[in-house]
């Protein structure tokens, strides 16, 4: 799941302009909300499981995933550590997101094009661009970004190396003032923030 988520190209190659439209209506606005689905489609699968929520962007590296379906959870990012909370298992897991974790994340796509230019190679077919990491790994084979008219994100896909997709689709895209840093720092209730294992 997870995502701050490409060579500076040929001026023939499009992508940069599609990444700079994308940057440019993220931080037109301090931060945004919209309505998600994510559903995660194994390989050999047309369909899969889908959850639901709200997810909040602060450019250029805070994100926050809160989940309403299923057992209520929030996966967030202040940009330096990852947190996955789940209230009602009482867990809490923090990653730190040192650069080179963080160019890798797909989010870092959506939430910061620089980072991506540095860590994909990009292709833009119409109003999509796909990254293709500079580095392959088992976790991440491409990333899909889809945008609406307005250039913000309409999908993202995230596709592994064996074939399995996660699928997200934002809708209802709002400016919001940016939250306290604090809220992109989830934690137990009555508890500081969980901190990575050194």
């Amino acid at each position: 799941m997870l995502s701050s988520l490409l060579l500076l190209a040929a001026a023939a190659n499009p992508a940069p302009d599609a990444l700079g439209r994308l940057a440019a209506a993220l931080t037109a606005s301090p931060a945004w909300t919209a309505a998600f689905s994510q559903e995660y489609i194994p390989e050999g699968f047309d369909q899969g499981t889908t959850e639901h929520g709200t997810v909040t962007l602060a450019p250029p590296s805070s994100v926050r995933f809160d989940y309403t379906s299923g057992a209520p959870r929030v996966f967030a990012s202040d940009g330096a550590i990852g947190r996955l909370v789940d209230a009602e298992a009482g867990s809490c897991d923090a990653l730190r997101l040192d650069q080179g974790v963080w160019a890798r994340l797909p989010l870092s796509a959506v939430l910061d094009p620089a980072a991506a230019r540095r860590a994909f190679v990009v292709e833009t077919v119409g109003t999509e661009i796909r990254l293709i990491p500079k580095v392959p790994s088992a976790e991440l084979a491409r990333v899909s970004v889809s945008l609406g008219g307005d250039a913000l994100p309409r999908e993202v896909t995230v596709t592994d190396g064996s074939g399995n997709r996660n699928r997200f689709t934002f809708t209802l895209w709002r400016r919001v003032a940016e939250p306290a840093p604090s809220f992109f720092r989830p934690a137990l209730p009555g508890s500081a923030p969980c901190l990575p294992e050194e």
